[in-house]
């Protein structure tokens, strides 16, 4: 009911949300095909390191069926369990996972902030520049450019589609769901402002 699937690096219901490349989310899964590309990739048996904010109910879920799939697919994925405090201290890291680096970490954005390629920084292929993960993605950044650039709207639809396909294939992050929270305020309240995430300012009680 306040939660569904979203497949687009641009929040669904919005302008530039679509669905281009989303077929390798919204497609048939297939594991053993899974398995046989991790295996032709030459990968070693290096360790993955999930992190798990134990104390926030939205990723904690995620990162337990992350690191149960990864394992199911036959990679050496270790869960580390802390609070969001530490799990936002050590995605700051660059280290090797041997040394308290990091390879996953699960986390949510308010809807507006995804929107668009303005508001979007997990999106940006800026490199030691870029959001956690440092993804260095030149041609992502040219995108951005012109959609800065772009004369009107349906341009900077057709750009957001050439940077939604581009994601699937660098993949900077994975998209996992959209919700919303429901809310609730007491008959006493009054000036209560409407917007994407809860104001404390205006708010008078009666």
């Amino acid at each position: 009911k306040n939660g569904k699937p979203c497949a687009s690096f641009f929040t669904c219901g919005t302008p530039l949300a679509n669905q281009a490349g989303s077929a390798v989310l919204t497609g048939k899964r297939d594991l053993e095909k899974a398995k046989a590309l991790i295996k032709e990739s030459g990968y070693k048996g290096e360790k993955i390191v999930v992190l798990d904010a134990t104390d926030q109910p939205i990723v904690h879920p995620q990162a337990l069926l992350t690191t149960d799939l990864l394992k199911k697919l036959g990679l050496n994925a270790e869960l580390q369990a802390g609070d969001w405090g530490t799990l936002i201290t050590r995605r700051s890291s660059k280290e090797p996972v041997e040394k308290g680096g990091w390879s996953i970490f699960h986390t949510w954005w308010v809807g507006p902030d995804l929107a668009t390629p303005a508001l979007n920084s997990a999106l940006r292929g800026a490199g030691e520049k870029a959001w956690f993960g440092w993804p260095n993605d030149p041609e992502m950044e040219k995108l951005r450019d012109a959609w800065f650039a772009a004369p009107d709207l349906a341009t900077q639809k057709k750009l957001a589609e050439q940077m939604q396909a581009r994601a699937f294939v660098t993949v900077p992050y994975i998209p996992t769901a959209m919700f919303i929270i429901p809310t609730a305020y007491r008959s006493s309240l009054k000036g209560i402002l409407v917007s994407p995430m809860n104001l404390m300012w205006n708010v008078e009680k009666q």
